[in-house]
């Protein structure tokens, strides 16, 4: 079996909160006056049409709830990442893997973190989530495996894919985020290629 290793670096940081904060909402709004455009526009349409619009507008809400699930949570006190990810997860299968024949399915231990942790930890799990459906499983159907655990103050992550995809060593923007997320965090990702399925290690400490 060939495995191939796209090996760990470190960069930082990616953008304070307050600016995230702010795209967030102009985003969300964008989607809502996209999804009241479509609206009005089934007014007037044949039945055909209306099926056509509302199918696109209830996709585009799925995208809207995906967006909110990687919002940044209230600075409340800790947060159970094991229900932050898993809204999450949920999120994104609505919102796209479903339909494309992608099942995910997350085991976790009951971590309690930082909110600020539990949100950056999201957006690189979003994007290792994003990875393998485009290069581990080609764009095609199949199954995506994450499991998360925490041992001696460390909080590792994996997701697997069950596809046949080619390895691709290039370094992408996505790759980059989740690299320049987790050097924020004072952690690592890893990832390996096989003929059997890619896999993804996000390994932070707890305390950060």
């Amino acid at each position: 079996m060939t495995v191939e290793c796209v090996g760990t670096e470190r960069t930082r940081p990616v953008l304070p909160l307050h600016i995230v904060d702010e795209i967030n909402h102009r985003v969300i709004n964008e989607y809502a006056e996209a999804i009241s455009a479509l609206s009005l526009a089934a007014r007037s349409s044949t039945p055909e049409a209306q099926a056509a619009i509302g199918e696109a507008a209830a996709r585009l809400r799925a995208h809207v709830e995906a967006h909110r699930a990687l919002v940044p949570p209230g600075p409340d006190g800790p947060v159970n990442l094991a229900n932050y990810l898993g809204e999450l997860c949920a999120s994104l299968s609505r919102a796209s893997l479903a339909e494309r024949g992608v099942r995910i399915a997350l085991r976790t231990d009951e971590i309690r973190v930082a909110p600020d942790t539990a949100w950056r930890i999201g957006l690189i799990l979003a994007e290792l989530v994003r990875n393998a459906c485009r290069h581990g499983l080609d764009g095609g159907a199949g199954a995506i495996a994450v499991r998360v655990t925490e041992h001696r103050g460390i909080i590792l992550c994996l997701v697997a894919d069950s596809g046949r995809g080619s390895p691709d060593s290039r370094m992408g923007r996505g790759r980059r985020l989740a690299r320049a997320i987790a050097g924020e965090l004072g952690g690592s990702v890893d990832w390996w290629f096989s003929p059997t399925g890619s896999l993804a290690r996000l390994e932070v400490p707890k305390a950060c």
